[in-house]
């Protein structure tokens, strides 16, 4: 039924629901919410679990995105470069923190205990120091360019210690028995494995040191070991020129100094500490052979261009070949300090060499380096036999005869290469070893002649002895013999006194030299005669040919240097006792 309107009202809805009386429930989706949030409400326990699981998974979730944000950010700001230990840039980089180490200490002892203060530019990277002008020439940031390498401030908490001992030897007496004339140590704090952290030139960077104890080199037995160098990105351009300079500062160490390579399993590592450069001059050799082999090799240096254009493999080959003593190994120690090269010293019956290893160490020399294959003869007595002798050991090389001429001059053999091969007997030597292309000189070295004699005798004595001339004329004129030990001053070359030591010093060693000559050849056709050989030191009837051995028999020049150490201050007493021995035999 409508319900009619009154008054203006809209009519109002009937509900068709019945009143439940208050004591009686029904079943509805209130009623059940109503309990969750009651047993949720009512129960403490279950109402902090909740909220301890919601605050845990966002926090997980937010842990999770920040690292996700953070690798991001690396991969897109950040760069890193990895420096193994295997690779060439590796020990010139340990060699750039241990100079910078060294700087940094020496700094320190200039401000007693304390390093110069950064400027607020330098701390935040908006300036880099700059390298002292006034720094000594064996400061340890000095490249080999001369040029000095800006100092780095090393930011680290792991330290390793880098000990170098250096020998006290101003005095010129040398080594001591009583170990008095040591020379003090010194210990170079330099970052060990770990995080580190510096500035390069304004930048920010990270040092990473790992060694992986599980990994060794087996080669050297050192342990694996990787740097880690990452900056921004947008400066990945400072890693080249940061290698570049550490590379300067490795070179400028062995400056003026001859590096002995030997193969350590397929690569080339530096022996021992970088060696003092033997003089050209120190080496005499027989007639005009020195010369000959210099000029020789020094114009093939000059000559990649004219190789090239002609085809030809830009290699050389030399062979030295004399009695023992002759001075082969000493003349390419001198020749490879004079040419500024290095040695790369090569044992083909090292235990492990095959003739792969073999190829691969002559093609990938270290540069400016020269192949030094000593005696040659030893390891293989003829093309015959494959396979290498055995040793008394049981050993058995696995270098074959084949394998060795291959990697002289086979399709794999490298260029850009300088050989010497020694040996005491060149007639046992293969005549497909030494042919043209493989051995392109053959120089003998004998045993001591005049002219030899009279070289070696005045080298050893002219200087000490014109210097104790010198020093007697000072004493005479009034010099004071204190003041002159203390400050000994350089002799005057130009004045009469001087000319005058030089001219009576050279004449009395020329007449040693003579009479010193003459007991030479006399002890040298002695001994000849006594072994059955001719004047020339061959066996009688032969002829003079590319494949007769050399001289023998005779004095050999380090015979004569030994003779000239014993007697290192008297050449008159060097001579009677050579000749008092040698009337003895």
């Amino acid at each position: 039924m409508s319900a009619e309107v009154h008054g203006g009202r809209a009519p109002t809805a009937i509900s068709n629901e019945t009143e439940v009386p208050s004591g009686l429930s029904a079943p509805s989706a209130s009623a059940s919410n109503g309990l969750f949030s009651s047993v949720m409400q009512g129960n403490p326990y279950f109402s902090a679990g909740f909220g301890l699981m919601i605050m845990g998974g966002a926090l997980a979730y937010a842990r999770t995105g920040l690292r996700w944000a953070a690798s991001a950010a690396q991969r897109r700001l950040l760069v890193s470069l990895e420096i193994p230990s295997k690779d060439r840039a590796h020990p010139w980089f340990l060699h750039w923190m241990g100079a910078q180490a060294a700087a940094q200490a020496l700094r320190r002892k200039a401000h007693h205990g304390h390093l110069p203060r950064e400027s607020i530019g330098e701390f935040l990277g908006l300036t880099s120091p700059m390298a002292p002008a006034d720094a000594p020439a064996n400061d340890p940031l000095r490249a080999a360019s001369g040029q000095m390498v800006a100092p780095v401030r090393i930011i680290s908490r792991e330290l390793a210690v880098d000990t170098q001992e250096t020998e006290n030897n101003a005095s010129g007496s040398g080594m001591q028995p009583n170990g008095s004339e040591r020379g003090p140590a010194s210990f170079s704090l330099v970052p060990g494995p770990g995080t580190h952290w510096f500035r390069y030139r304004g930048v920010w960077m990270r040092l990473q040191r790992e060694r992986n104890g599980k990994m060794v080199d087996l080669t050297t037995g050192a342990p694996w070991e990787t740097v880690t160098l990452t900056t921004l990105a947008a400066y990945q351009h400072l890693f080249p020129q940061l290698l570049n300079e550490a590379r300067q500062l490795a070179l400028s160490s062995t400056l003026g100094k001859t590096i002995v390579f030997t193969s350590w399993g397929a690569e080339w590592r530096p022996f021992g500490h970088p060696r003092r450069v033997r003089e050209l001059g120190s080496v005499v050799l027989p007639s005009d052979r020195k010369e000959e082999i210099v000029n020789d090799l020094t114009r093939f240096l000059g000559r990649s261009t004219w190789y090239a254009k002609r085809g030809i493999p830009y290699r050389r080959g030399y062979l030295l070949h004399g009695a023992p003593g002759s001075g082969k190994t000493s003349f390419i120690t001198a020749l490879a300090g004079h040419l500024g090269f290095n040695i790369c010293l090569l044992n083909l019956a090292e235990r492990g060499m095959t003739d792969d290893k073999l190829t691969h160490l002559l093609s990938n020399a270290p540069e400016r380096s020269i192949m030094l294959l000593e005696d040659i003869d030893a390891a293989f007595l003829g093309r015959n036999t494959h396979a290498p002798e055995r040793h008394a050991d049981g050993y058995q090389p696995n270098v074959t005869f084949s394998g060795l001429l291959n990697a002289l001059d086979g399709v794999a053999s490298g260029e850009s290469r300088i050989i010497f091969m020694t040996t005491n007997h060149l007639e046992r030597l293969d005549p497909a070893l030494i042919r043209p292309g493989r051995v392109d000189v053959i120089c003998e070295l004998g045993d001591a002649e005049d002219r030899q004699v009279h070289e070696l005798l005045i080298r050893f004595y002219q200087t000490d002895l014109v210097e104790q001339r010198v020093h007697k004329v000072r004493l005479a004129n009034g010099v004071d013999p204190a003041e002159f030990a203390q400050a000994p001053q350089p002799p005057d070359y130009d004045a009469p006194y001087y000319q005058r030591a030089l001219l009576e010093t050279t004449e009395n060693l020329q007449a040693l030299a003579q009479e010193l000559a003459t007991h030479v050849r006399s002890a040298t056709a002695r001994r000849r005669m006594a072994l059955g050989l001719d004047e020339r030191g061959h066996e009688p009837g032969t002829q003079p040919a590319v494949t007769r051995r050399a001289a023998r028999g005779g004095v050999s020049m380090a015979e004569l240097q030994g003779l000239f150490i014993r007697f290192p201050d008297d050449p008159r007493a060097a001579v009677e006792a050579f000749a008092a021995e040698n009337e003895l035999r």
